[in-house]
């Protein structure tokens, strides 16, 4: 329908009936104050493409269903004249999951076979030709993504950040999860653990060179870092030899 709507191709009527939750018929005043709701709504056509009927759907449980549905049923469906669009909705999709209070790990996974059928296709979008919005949803996804798809990917999103289309803060954030994923020290202090309800840090490559190594990543120091966890930093600082 959406699609219809953005060709021009559905015919809207000034005569088109709109129905509310209960069934009844809304008046134009109900009915514009329920616009933000009509992206949600079933809409009823003709054979010659006119619209006729409206009627509404809850809006929250219609967007939540709709975020479970795949972008995606293969490689053919995916569009790379439209990549922006659709890997914006996919960075909306991975950030409602972690504010909705769902946390629904379809969600995710649909999300990790969206950009995989992507990254295939239309190969690794560059800031020339795509939005900041857009890559940080491809890191975003693979770093929500398993250890697996992170050590998969981590060349790939290493060379766009040597190209500027990242922030090496993202490839810092990824290189000490995956070092979280081997059981191994971190480097950047940007793990932390929660155990028996007390939040700390995750176990650190040398702490006294640490706020150095953030410094050449855009990072600034440790303890204020830690400090959104009330967790104390207090190792002096060295710099790099």
């Amino acid at each position: 329908m959406t699609d219809l709507v953005i060709s021009n191709a559905l015919l809207l009527p000034d005569d088109v009936k709109y129905y509310g939750l209960d069934g009844t018929l809304l008046s134009e005043e109900e009915r514009e104050a329920a616009s933000e709701d009509l992206l949600y709504a079933d809409w009823y056509i003709n054979n010659e493409l006119e619209l006729i009927k409206v009627q509404l759907n809850d809006s929250d449980a219609e967007r939540k269903r709709r975020k479970k549905e795949p972008l995606f049923t293969s490689i053919d469906n995916v569009d790379c004249a439209r990549l922006d669009a659709i890997l914006e909705e996919i960075y909306d999709r991975d950030q409602q999951n972690r504010t909705d209070n769902l946390m629904d790990e379809s969600i995710d996974q649909n999300n990790l076979e969206a950009i995989e059928l992507i990254l295939d296709k239309c190969g690794m979008p560059t800031s020339d030709t795509s939005s900041s919005k857009s890559l940080q949803a491809i890191w975003l996804v693979i770093q929500h993504a398993g250890a697996d798809k992170r050590e998969q990917y981590f060349p790939l999103l290493e060379k766009a950040a040597q190209r500027g289309d990242l922030d090496l803060q993202d490839i810092a954030l990824m290189k000490d999860r995956m070092l979280l994923d081997k059981n191994e020290p971190q480097i950047y202090g940007s793990q932390v653990l929660i155990n028996d309800g007390i939040y700390e840090l995750y176990q650190l490559q040398d702490p006294e060179t640490v706020d150095a190594r953030r410094a050449t990543v855009g990072l600034g120091p440790l303890s204020e870092y830690l400090a959104h966890w009330d967790i104390e930093f207090s190792v002096a600082q060295k710099p790099l030899n």
